[in-house]
């Protein structure tokens, strides 16, 4: 019962790719209070999850379809936010700047999970010195659109239509090409 008096109106971001897991998790600390941002399974949607919203706690996974978290650990640990680790991988897979920050290992229990996250929010928050910068996140929300879109537009060019494509893929006729 005093879990559910400490989570009661946090906002905690999950992020972990894993649907079934970040669900189970998401459920438990609902359950608990909390106010749970996500799951969020790529670091940008986790991004665009934290935008400019007050977070108590972040519970992540370090490998998410290919790519590691550590840019949104940095942005959250730069705001002052407790950060634990959910993650198959040890401690030593962590680089130096996360090496003091919580860390679980897969599988989870459920009930250390929930103890740690309880613990993470009642210590008083600690933000990086003001010497390093802060990732921006403003650029982050635009360039994939924006590289997305010139990505786009060189595929549409009409000087790399179809014959530059046969020319570059050594195209040759056959029943395989037939639809060209």
């Amino acid at each position: 019962m005093e879990d559910v008096a400490d989570l009661n109106g946090k906002r905690i971001v999950v992020v972990e790719d894993d649907f079934l897991l970040a669900t189970d998790i998401c459920r438990e600390l609902r359950d608990l209070g909390a106010t749970v941002l996500g799951p969020a399974p790529t670091p940008f949607y986790a991004t665009q999850l934290i935008g400019r919203r007050k977070i108590d706690a972040a519970v992540l996974d370090i490998r998410l379809h290919g790519t590691n978290v550590f840019g949104v650990a940095e942005l959250l640990q730069n705001q002052g936010v407790p950060i634990l680790f959910a993650t198959a991988y040890d401690r030593q897979a962590l680089p130096a700047r996360f090496r003091d920050a919580s860390l679980l290992e897969k599988p989870l229990d459920c009930k250390k999970l929930v103890s740690e996250i309880v613990a993470m929010t009642r210590r008083p928050a600690t933000r990086l010195s003001s010497a390093m910068p802060a990732p921006a996140v403003a650029p982050a929300r635009q360039a994939p659109a924006q590289n997305f879109a010139r990505a786009l537009a060189r595929t549409l060019r009409p000087s790399q239509g179809l014959d530059s494509y046969r020319q570059t893929r050594q195209w040759r006729p056959g029943p395989e090409n037939s639809e060209f």
